[in-house]
């Protein structure tokens, strides 16, 4: 293999500029930020109460040395109404329930979100089995609601849809237009009220006599159509019984492993709501949904294998999958990522969040190839608009919502927090550590990724889900993209990706697996759009680290970083790279992030599939308006040639080196506040600078071409008005483990 060993470009100020030092203006560091400038203000409006009333976003002074600028610039945090979106979601009413079913008075959640230990007590003795009453009480009443709904919506307008779709489909066929995909009837078409049904809600409410406000239930089926609404106050938490997971025959889930040689996965589980092939569907509601993955696992079934936080594991799957299921002998060797079989420890099993941690930072450290099999807390595949309102989600055993290929995609006012403080509670008070005595905090819940959205593998035609058992009569046309997404006013603070778009499967091999300008709705100026959120803990706002099926024209604006590990990144690497483009920043504030900026093509060094490179390329990237406070650092990397090593010579690659891709990113009113505590790595980059102070400077050695120049003479108090952007997370009850502030002044 034949790397690079030229070292990145490292900075800090003072750089070697025109300026003299002796005139440069030291800005101050500030705990609110202000200033701003005036561009693309104009599409964004505040509203006080009413979308019908339109005024300009004004920044109101908020410290005696704002000046006349700030008071006119655009202030992040504070939009109310953006007329570039299209309308917010609204939930349903009275009249459009299908059902409602109220909580057990057994289940009663408490301040900080845990339920008591004897709402579904865990193994009462050694190899023993739990039971299904209490571990899994609420999943076939909450099921059986889903399925009435998804029968009696499909009976209404099941044929209204399937007919709209026919025609568009064979429209589309007809047309034979090259390099597209069949995509049938569309999102905005769907959207119409002749196909929307009377009644289509299945409502989850509190106990109506008594304090009853928890279910717990295992996998749920949402089908098409319906929409499951956690009403205010009431909370839906995870079965912790891991048989109920189980995604068919060998399909071994809570491990780290299937056998001695792979590791574990995600698809070995059923997710806690599952949704393929819908129309109109959604998840609602002012309550919550809690995964519980820092609880301990338990089984309704004694001879399941279940991993031990000493490493040892109650059973092996060979004699689980034996006819009949046998009980393997004390040290026999584990196949499920554990080290030998101990049937009669006392210890605790392990939790979800356990496993992700062995499997990721241990086995995966030693190995290169361990990871978890944890179920995930929301996964959709194939639809047409999809949509999560106002719900909260929190602690995801994996990623928390994963939809693909779905046109029309809204998620609005959702807030994720993960790990809660119920993450802390267990009996004795000290709260519920790893099993490495590492308390549970925001770095070490692994793979707890919020927002996943990406294009699906392949176009599909198939029937709509009308039950977790039916379908419908004829099938409908998907054409696997991600199109008209949604992402506006929510709140997100998780340990791992905030939200990252994944170019990881392109259905139609001419393309971008992900394009703003693919099919957009005349109801919204951009195809793609993450705007108006708060940022806290997290990898901040993602494209990748899957790039290969490209990701273009995304508009990012009028979002907040707050303590987060990244504010905006773009990664990748040769073995899942491919082209971003268009990739649009603006209006951002990044207040204390570890990396305020990161985009980089060397993510990882996993192994190539197939042994075909697959190199990363950023360019058009502009940033617009945006301002760092605190110390941070900035990575700005593009693809240097030759790196990566030699492959054996193809079409793409005649000379069997790879070509280089440097970072083209364009920045326009980009500065921290105090720029001495910003600390820079770039190298294979073209850089355009207009009003910057990060320490960025041309490199012939690192091969850093710049256009303009980076000063400390600028104003940061003119680049952006932040001192409303930052907000403390808005929790559940006394749910925040990061406690209340006063807001700054």
């Amino acid at each position: 293999m034949k790397t690079s060993t030229r070292p990145p470009h490292s900075a800090r100020w003072p750089l070697p500029l025109a300026a003299p030092l002796a005139t440069l203006v030291a800005a101050a560091s500030l705990s609110a930020c202000g200033g701003g400038s005036s561009s693309g203000n104009a599409a964004l409006l505040a509203t006080s109460g009413s979308s019908s009333t339109q005024t300009p976003v004004t920044a109101p002074a908020t410290s005696s040395d704002s000046s006349v600028a700030q008071k006119n610039a655009f202030q992040v945090g504070t939009t109310t109404f953006d007329p570039a979106l299209p309308p917010e979601p609204t939930l349903p009413t009275d009249a459009q329930v299908c059902a409602t079913l109220e909580a057990s008075n057994n289940l009663v959640r408490r301040p900080d979100g845990a339920l008591p230990p004897e709402a579904d007590p865990s193994i009462a003795g050694v190899g023993k089995a739990v039971s299904a009453a209490t571990a899994n009480p609420d999943q076939a009443r909450i099921q059986a609601a889903l399925d009435a709904c998804g029968a009696a919506v499909n009976a209404e307008v099941g044929a209204a849809i399937l007919a709209a779709d026919a025609s568009a489909t064979a429209d589309q066929k007809a047309a034979a237009l090259p390099n597209i995909n069949i995509a049938g009837a569309s999102g905005e078409e769907l959207a119409k009220p002749q196909y929307k049904p009377s009644k289509f809600a299945v409502r989850l409410t509190v106990n109506s006599s008594g304090p009853g406000n928890g279910f717990i239930s295992g996998p749920l089926t949402l089908p098409s159509g319906v929409t499951l609404w956690i009403d205010k106050g009431a909370t839906l938490y995870a079965t912790r019984d891991v048989m109920a997971y189980l995604n068919g025959a060998g399909k071994y889930c809570g491990n780290t492993a299937v056998s001695a040689t792979q590791a574990g996965s995600s698809g070995n589980c059923k997710a806690l709501i599952n949704g393929d092939y819908l129309v109109n569907s959604a998840v609602v509601g002012e309550g919550s949904i809690d995964s519980r993955a820092y609880a301990e696992i338990v089984t309704t079934n004694a001879l399941y294998p279940i991993m031990k936080v000493d490493l040892s594991c109650s059973n092996t799957y060979a004699a689980y999958a034996a006819t009949p299921s046998a009980q393997a002998p004390d040290g026999t060797a584990c196949d499920n990522g554990g080290t030998f079989v101990d049937s009669k420890s006392s210890v605790r099993n392990m939790t979800w969040w356990d496993l992700a941690y062995l499997g990721n930072m241990v086995q995966n450290g030693t190995t290169g190839s361990g990871s978890q099999s944890n179920f995930r807390m929301m996964v959709f595949n194939y639809a047409k608009n999809l949509t999560l309102y106002k719900i909260t989600l929190n602690n995801s055993a994996n990623f928390h919502v994963v939809p693909s290929g779905v046109d029309g995609l809204t998620v609005w006012n959702v807030k994720v927090q993960t790990p809660t403080l119920a993450a802390f509670a267990n009996p004795a008070g000290n709260g519920n550590p790893l099993y490495t005595g590492e308390t549970f905090n925001a770095d070490n819940v692994k793979n707890t990724d919020a927002f996943d959205p990406g294009s699906a593998s392949s176009a599909k035609s198939n029937a709509l889900t009308t039950g977790s058992t039916t379908t419908s009569s004829a099938k409908m046309s998907f054409d696997g993209y991600l199109k008209n997404f949604v992402f506006a006013y929510n709140y997100v603070s998780t340990g791992d990706d905030d939200i990252a778009l994944k170019g990881s499967n392109n259905p139609n091999a001419v393309g971008f697996g992900i394009d703003g300008n693919r099919g957009k709705r005349g109801d919204r100026a951009h195809g793609i759009v993450i705007a108006h959120n708060h940022i806290y803990w997290g990898h901040g706002i993602s494209v990748g680290s899957e790039t290969n099926a490209g990701v273009t024209n995304v508009e990012v604006y009028d979002n907040s970083f707050l303590n987060s590990e990244e504010g905006l990144r773009i990664k990748s690497d040769y073995a899942r790279g491919g082209e971003v483009s268009n990739i649009n920043y603006r209006n951002i504030c990044i207040k204390n992030a570890q990396n305020a900026l990161l985009f980089t093509p060397y993510y990882s060094t996993k192994a190539l599939s197939g042994g075909v490179p697959k190199v990363p390329n950023f360019h058009d990237i502009t940033l617009g308006n945006v301002r760092i406070l605190g110390e941070s650092k900035v990575k700005l990397q593009g693809f240097a040639a030759n790196t990566g090593g030699y492959f054996t010579p193809t079409a793409a690659y005649p000379t069997g080196y790879l070509p280089a891709y440097p970072l083209v990113v364009s920045m326009t009113q980009v500065a921290a506040d105090d720029p001495s505590l910003i600390s820079l790595i770039s190298s294979d980059a073209n850089i355009t600078l207009d009003t910057v102070n990060l320490p960025i400077q041309a490199s012939t050695a690192n091969r850093i071409v710049v256009n303009g120049q980076a000063s400390l003479k600028v104003d940061v108090d003119k680049v952006l008005d932040c001192s409303q952007a930052f907000v403390d997370f808005p929790s559940i009850g006394a749910s925040n483990p990061f406690g209340t502030h006063w807001v700054s002044q």
